[in-house]
């Protein structure tokens, strides 16, 4: 039987997740043009765009404790210290 708890909790990094991916996306829209190649910045917003999604594909179609699993072993997708705060609060709750 599936832990209500354990539902709940993969729900929540699932919406984490999207909710990053968003603020993600609208910084890349906001980003000033023209934008060159070499523009370090953007192209580390785009580099952490993809591996967010890539990672987000893979957790949604894990069981419950495995998606949280999974989301500790990826590295953080920003340096906003609410990110480090709902790992923090994930890794406590397994």
């Amino acid at each position: 039987m599936v832990d209500v708890a354990d539902r709940s909790v993969a729900k929540e990094i699932i919406g984490h997740l999207r909710d990053l991916r968003k603020r993600l996306t609208e910084e890349i829209r906001a980003y000033p043009t023209p934008i060159p190649r070499c523009d370090a910045q953007f192209n580390h917003l785009y580099e952490q765009l993809g591996r967010l999604s890539r990672d987000l594909d893979a957790i949604e179609g894990k069981s419950e404790r495995a998606a949280a699993e999974a989301f500790l072993a990826t590295r953080p997708y920003t340096d906003d210290p609410s990110e480090r705060d709902f790992r923090a609060k994930i890794a406590a709750l397994r």
